[in-house]
């Protein structure tokens, strides 16, 4: 595999490997594949700098930490140095953890939806993160350690999650679009926790129990009024009127 830039092992029934993949075997591997197999754990990878994405998607994980070898021989998201683009969904995650452990600075999008998490955690060195998808775990709420200033998301995905309040996702100042349709927010107040967000542009927020209320739609636009798309549907000039003449 020695020129092999891209590598697409979907769905061959592989198990977990020891040290399979490292620069050695792969110096130019950019992009693996490796969804809807069997894989328990990220042992297997070794140094790999090169890499950029890695989708290992509908495996066993139930932990992203993987300690290196005693002779200090890198494993897991540790040789990962290069990744941008990590999907391990559909797993059996129950937290991020090791996430934080590895130097992935260039990582933009990370995909764990469809896992066991209950906490939004472990993100603090991922300066260049852009798009986290966390819908369909079991986040309730989000703590005010969550998120820091300092990140750089502009695409935040918690649908399906039971949450009940929208409490520090403001601490997100760069967020453009927010998707939290199926969750449990009943009061038009918790969108007022938004208001503050310039960049806002995209809410969806279907399923929810304060989209059955009366002139739903009208509320949320005239609370944020920078938004461009509610629910996937474009904001039209007629909205924008009523709202003025109401």
């Amino acid at each position: 595999m020695a020129t092999v830039k891209e590598l697409d092992l979907t769905g061959c029934k592989l198990r977990d490997f020891d040290k399979m993949f490292d620069r050695e075997s792969c110096p130019h591997l950019r992009e693996l594949n490796l969804s809807h197999n069997f894989f328990a754990s990220l042992r297997g990878f070794g140094y790999l700098p090169q890499l950029r994405i890695l989708k290992i998607k509908s495996n066993r994980l139930e932990s992203l930490f993987c300690k290196l070898n005693e002779d200090g021989y890198p494993r897991g998201l540790f040789g990962l140095h290069g990744l941008e683009v990590l999907d391990v969904s559909y797993n059996s995650l129950h937290d991020l953890y090791g996430i934080q452990l590895a130097p992935m600075k260039d990582l933009k999008i990370l995909h764990a939806s469809n896992n066991e998490i209950t906490k939004v955690d472990f993100l603090d060195k991922l300066k260049q993160l852009r798009e986290l998808d966390l819908s369909k775990n079991r986040i309730r709420k989000i703590d005010p350690n969550s998120f820091h200033n300092q990140l750089m998301i502009s695409c935040l995905k918690l649908e399906d999650n039971g949450l009940r309040s929208l409490e520090n996702i403001e601490r997100l100042e760069r967020l453009q679009a927010f998707h939290g349709g199926g969750n449990r927010l009943a009061e038009f107040w918790e969108v007022d926790r938004l208001a503050e967000l310039i960049y806002l542009m995209e809410i969806s927020l279907m399923n929810n129990p304060m989209t059955r209320k009366p002139q739903y739609r009208l509320n949320i636009i005239k609370k944020l009024p920078n938004l461009i798309v509610l629910d996937g549907k474009e904001i039209t000039i007629d909205e924008r009127n009523r709202i003025e003449t109401s």
